[in-house]
């Protein structure tokens, strides 16, 4: 892959790179690897490659949601199921939407199916089905086929999808709720109009302020969901002593922002000893 790479820059005239920025894929280690050795023998590696290798945000993200949306399954598979029903046939379609004016929803919006391997789809998915709700519970209770669907479809081999349940309901709001500042965030740091790297370490930090914020909440269950994206996302970026300097250069280099930001974010990330420290270390260096 980095002889690929390497002999498309050539091919491009370019010989400088600053950064690299790639997926998590293990493989991806030794690409930037090997790559940086090229750019060593072209003579153009700067600061010896060490701040080569920058991991892609987005997808550190996705992962982090895809382990909070794997708990939360059951739910999101009856909504999903149910979604899917309804979107199968022109005349459910229909006698669903009849629903929205015996609820008096004023809406005209439609449902829409989701990618289950892309999260975000699965957010929007969620976030229509929940506006739906009511609609949906009149369209249940009339329309035994939903019922008969949902009973004979299954989550996986063995596990049967089950009716939708209120419970069903309040897991999903939670979900949206959860999932609304990702969201949000991925498109913000998707921008490809915009420059992102100036933004890309307060935005981490305000993942940690996040997920800190979530498990002192008192909702038991969204408590533990943040402990365990907790910890994917201290994998990652749990050292700031040992991301890549990079990111702090930009954000200080971004007037709004400058060295004070920095300080500030690292210390409701970390704390403020080790913040305090971290911010220490790096105005020496």
């Amino acid at each position: 892959m980095a002889n690929k790479i390497g002999r498309c820059l050539r091919e491009w005239g370019i010989n400088k790179i600053f950064t690299v920025t790639v997926d998590n894929a293990s493989s991806n280690d030794v690409t930037v690897k090997e790559l940086s050795k090229q750019l060593t023998k072209m003579g153009t590696n700067l600061m010896n490659g060490n701040h080569l290798h920058v991991r892609c945000m987005a997808d550190i993200m996705n992962l982090m949601v895809q382990d909070y949306l794997k708990e939360s399954s059951v739910s999101i598979e009856r909504i999903r199921h149910a979604v899917r029903y309804v979107r199968q046939s022109p005349a459910r379609l229909k006698r669903f939407q009849e629903c929205f004016d015996d609820e008096q929803l004023n809406c005209k919006k439609t449902l829409c199916l989701d990618v289950p391997t892309r999260w975000n789809s699965t957010y929007l998915m969620l976030c229509r089905a929940v506006e739906f709700e009511s609609a949906f519970s009149h369209y249940a209770s009339s329309e035994i086929g939903l019922r008969h669907y949902l009973e004979h479809s299954y989550i996986e081999v063995g596990i049967p999808t089950g009716d939708l349940l209120s419970s069903d309901w309040e897991n999903v709001k939670r979900i949206t709720k959860f999932l609304e500042i990702f969201y949000l965030l991925t498109l913000k740091i998707s921008g490809s109009r915009y420059v992102t790297s100036n933004i890309y370490f307060l935005e981490i930090c305000a993942v940690a302020v996040y997920l800190k914020q979530l498990i002192a909440n008192e909702d038991i269950v969204l408590s533990e969901m943040a402990k365990k994206m907790k910890e994917k996302f201290k994998k990652y970026w749990g050292d700031p002593g040992k991301m890549n300097k990079i990111i702090f250069i930009s954000c200080i280099l971004d007037p709004r922002c400058k060295l004070e930001s920095v300080g500030y974010a690292l210390v409701k990330m970390c704390g403020e000893d080790l913040g305090v420290t971290i911010q220490a270390e790096g105005g020496s260096t």
